[in-house]
């Protein structure tokens, strides 16, 4: 199968810097477009919204409110730290890319950007439940392929993989 669209779901942690790395590798190599997606969270923003939302700061344990404008400011921090990586890997690969923020909840915002793409490539730790329900979501559908990938090496044995299946 001929890869035309790989959609990489980043953050501004290693594991997010990782899957981007290996899927931008990927999409050099297969002369793929490659789009990074980066989602704000809205239920980090409607917790932040309740009048009884406090954050706790490690290794302090010190607690203070959560403020709807100061998490608006840091997701849109974490956004351009993110462009920038994208841009910084753009730089020294030769690929098409694009970047998007997105606004929602993280499964349905991959989902919607999945059904443009014929790979869907995320690092999701600390989040196995929802790469789980991404996996199924991406299984039943026709449009892409999910994969749960930090090295290009992995990547590839995910690719083979999914080759052999079909």
């Amino acid at each position: 199968m001929t890869r035309r669209r790989i959609v990489v779901a980043i953050d501004t942690g290693p594991p997010g810097k990782a899957a981007l790395r290996a899927a931008a590798e990927l999409a050099a190599r297969l002369q793929a477009e490659l789009l990074a997606l980066y989602v704000e969270d809205v239920d980090l923003l409607n917790l932040a919204a309740l009048p009884f939302a406090r954050e706790i700061g490690f290794p302090s344990a010190a607690h203070r409110e959560l403020d709807v404008e100061a998490v608006e400011r840091l997701l849109r921090l974490h956004a351009e730290e993110a462009r920038r990586t994208v841009e910084e890997f753009a730089a020294r690969t030769p690929l098409k890319w694009s970047f998007q923020v997105t606004r929602g909840e993280f499964a349905e915002e991959l989902l919607a950007a999945a059904a443009e793409a014929d790979l869907v490539v995320a690092a999701l730790a600390g989040s196995e439940r929802a790469a789980r329900q991404l996996a199924e979501c991406c299984r039943d559908s026709a449009a892409a392929d999910f994969v749960s990938a930090r090295t290009l090496r992995e990547l590839d044995a995910l690719l083979r993989n999914l080759r052999l299946r079909r």
